[in-house]
């Protein structure tokens, strides 16, 4: 009988051992599949930033090569109200500029930023694999599918096409393609980073990119024979990590007290409008070392016809929301991609969109002072 039992016991650890094995297994493989994307703690850019993860200190990822959100963060960045407000508090705000949304989401997931800010694939990508609130839309626009020259979409069939892959870029490029008859399979899918696109067509390495501006625009400056073939809805938004927003709620007011209070300051007066152009251009050739072929003033219109061309506050569309609207839409792409895993449940990235706090802070506009502009213009 005691043999009996201590074989009986030793099965059982076995069999707990071999259990727990699979569990693990089972989760680094869900993990592979949630990120499904490349180790950025080596990158020549992100590798040199110090992120300071103190409880007085706020990390923004922004960025600066999404128009207009990069106008937006670098009139946010130079708000004197902002940080008299957080000083008050005790509180710093740092920004940190990124290429792309997924690079945003890589340091959220990390918990080397608190905020970011992404389109809207990157947005629900990060809605569906991780607890974030989403507070407010900053972008509205348009992604292109840029071609070297006129062209139909069914023409692109065997061809190399640039894009962004699990963006917004590439929601866009299989709205075309499929308007075109075509599918991923039937076309070169060629993943690139956005600024490498426009030299690329030129060189003739791809036959077309699909793209968020300000890239179309700068494509089609540079090189006249460059047509746009199939544009669709763009969007982005700011979200913060759950943890952060819920413990920190008044934090999350200022935040975007600072963001509705630039895009009033840049739509009330040209000058402004400009001034802030002219600063994001400045964070891009920062950021990649190199010059961003796009005037101030062309700059500035593209951020007009885009969220500043609103009447409204950026308060999130609820249509965006609905069951088999846009976003669900996108998010439905993702899983059929493998970016997020198949069994992400829609209920759980609906509801970490937020429409509350940013509906207070209008409310409250003395107390967040939405109509008091100091920026530091040095």
């Amino acid at each position: 009988m005691k043999i009996r039992s201590v074989i009986n016991t030793f099965l059982t650890v076995c069999l707990i051992l071999i259990a727990h094995t699979a569990m693990l297994k089972i989760g680094r493989a869900e993990d592979q599949s949630i990120v499904n994307t490349p180790d950025l703690s080596n990158h020549p850019i992100y590798s040199k930033y110090k992120f300071n993860n103190t409880e007085n200190v706020i990390n923004l990822g922004t960025q600066p090569f999404f128009s207009p959100t990069g106008l937006i963060t670098e009139v946010m960045k130079r708000d004197t109200v902002l940080h008299n407000s957080l000083s008050s508090l005790g509180i710093e705000v740092r920004f940190f500029p990124f290429l792309k949304g997924n690079d945003v989401n890589y340091f959220l997931r990390k918990g080397d930023i608190d905020v970011g800010i992404g389109g809207d694939m990157p947005t629900i990508t990060a809605a569906a694999t991780m607890d974030i609130m989403v507070s407010s839309i900053i972008q509205q626009g348009f992604c292109s599918v840029v071609a070297g020259r006129p062209m139909l979409i069914r023409e692109l069939k065997g061809k190399k096409v640039g894009y962004a892959s699990g963006s917004n870029a590439h929601y866009t490029l299989l709205k075309a393609l499929a308007s075109g008859g075509l599918n991923e399979s039937l076309v070169q899918m060629i993943p690139m980073d956005i600024n490498e696109m426009s030299k690329a067509l030129r060189a003739g390495e791809i036959t077309a990119f699909s793209a968020w501006e300000p890239t179309p625009a700068i494509t089609l400056m540079k090189y006249p024979e460059s047509t746009i073939i199939h544009r669709y809805i763009s969007s982005g938004f700011m979200y913060y990590a759950r943890t952060f927003s819920e413990n920190h709620p008044e934090l999350v007011r200022q935040i975007l007290a600072a963001e509705i209070r630039a895009l009033k300051w840049m739509k009330s007066d040209r000058q402004n409008l400009l001034l802030a152009s002219e600063w994001a251009i400045q964070a891009v050739e920062d950021l990649t070392k190199g010059k961003l072929e796009l005037s101030v003033g062309q700059n500035a219109t593209l951020a007009e016809n885009d969220i500043l061309g609103l009447t409204s506050a950026p308060i999130i569309p609820q249509n965006d929301l609905r069951e088999n609207g846009p976003l669900h839409m996108e998010f439905e792409l993702l899983k059929t991609l493998d970016k997020i895993p198949s069994a992400s449940n829609w209920d759980k990235v609906h509801n970490s969109f937020d429409r509350r706090i940013i509906t207070d802070v209008l409310a409250n506009s003395k107390k967040y002072k939405l109509y008091e502009f100091n920026y530091d213009i040095e």
